[in-house]
């Protein structure tokens, strides 16, 4: 379908073509011999089609608009980010509470017309589990389960013997965050060497249940103490 400057084009260029046109333009030989119906006829085409012309070029139809990214922001964000360019949101009729962009449509980057709607699809956040105390692949595992990233930090003194625990986490509990967000994980660090609670915290059934990427981070820092080791905020946790 042609755009409505196209349109506009068009109409300049073939009002004059019109059959029986030629009672407006043509020679007076030509209008006398044209009916009076075919003469109204064209009459009205000329001038609904001349209106419409009008209109859409009064509209600034050859204007367009940047599509803005506005993924990952929160929903009452997003809708006045679209609404300054302007641009319309189009979104569910209900949504959850604290609910956040997780894809648009046009994507980002796209020319469309001035108040053209943007099709967002929303996720509800994510409420971030109390961790502090649970044993470290115990926590990593709830972190999975919510699809959350995680990170750990080593404590700077030894706090006590035995497994590793959390001692504290960077989000707090019953925080709404987004399903992608990470939580870094303080941790004790028994007397024993860290890496050799690699070995024993492999065969944990709560390490055999986690993903790759998970058992990846957590192989990291126990092989790598007094080093903060996170998940590349590019990892799929899916």
């Amino acid at each position: 379908m042609p755009s409505c400057c196209e349109f506009t084009t068009y109409t300049k260029n073939f009002l004059p073509h019109v059959p029986g046109c030629y009672c407006l333009h043509g020679p007076a030989r030509f209008r006398r011999s044209a009916s009076f119906f075919r003469g109204s006829l064209a009459r009205h085409l000329f001038f609904t089609i001349a209106l419409v012309a009008g209109a859409l070029s009064s509209m600034g139809c050859a204007k367009k608009v940047s599509v803005p990214n506005v993924v990952n922001q929160d929903l009452e964000q997003a809708k006045k980010t679209l609404a300054g360019v302007p641009l319309e949101a189009g979104v569910p009729a209900t949504t959850p509470p604290g609910a956040y962009v997780a894809s648009q449509s046009p994507l980002a980057g796209q020319q469309v017309a001035p108040k053209s709607k943007v099709d967002l699809v929303v996720k509800a956040p994510v409420t971030v589990p109390v961790l502090t105390g649970l044993e470290i692949t115990e926590a990593v595992s709830i972190l999975q389960g919510l699809g959350l990233k995680v990170g750990f930090v080593k404590h700077p003194e030894i706090l006590s013997l035995g497994k590793v625990k959390v001692e504290q986490q960077s989000l707090a509990p019953n925080s709404l965050v987004h399903d992608d967000a990470q939580v870094m994980l303080t941790i004790s660090a028994p007397s024993l060497d860290l890496g050799a609670l690699l070995g024993l915290v492999t065969k944990e059934p709560a390490y055999q249940n986690l993903k790759p990427e998970y058992k990846n981070v957590l192989d990291a820092f126990l092989g790598n103490p007094g080093v903060t080791r996170g998940m590349d905020p590019s990892t799929s946790t899916e």
